[in-house]
């Protein structure tokens, strides 16, 4: 059974996934979505952005000085690189956020 907050809180993670993607960012959407689709287990993406999308989903705690200096230089500016590492940290997030709502939907035990 659905309740206003499980709406809620879909309608907030679909809103942060879109902002995300959006167009008003400083960086190109798809670098910004392929980085959030790796951080989230998806296909390689061209270096440096691979290195720290990968790591900030299998485990952020982990990632280097080396790796942001490495994506700040490519992107440009701090603004862009921050942009890099949050869509990573979304796309990890959402992951994350997809498989628990899996799981909960699935659970025959879940009161109603």
């Amino acid at each position: 059974m659905s309740t206003g907050t499980d709406d809620s809180h879909r309608y907030r993670a679909e809103t942060l996934r879109s902002a995300m993607a959006g167009d008003t960012g400083i960086t190109e959407v798809a670098l910004r979505t392929a980085v959030a689709a790796r951080s989230a287990g998806g296909p390689p993406v061209a270096e440096p952005y691979d290195d720290l999308a990968w790591q900030i989903g299998d485990a952020s705690y982990r990632v280097t000085d080396a790796e942001l200096a490495a994506v700040r230089r490519a992107a440009g500016s701090d603004k862009a690189a921050f942009e890099i590492v949050m869509s990573a940290c979304i796309g990890a997030g959402m992951a994350r956020w997809d498989a628990a709502t899996r799981i909960l939907a699935e659970a025959t035990d879940a009161p109603s």
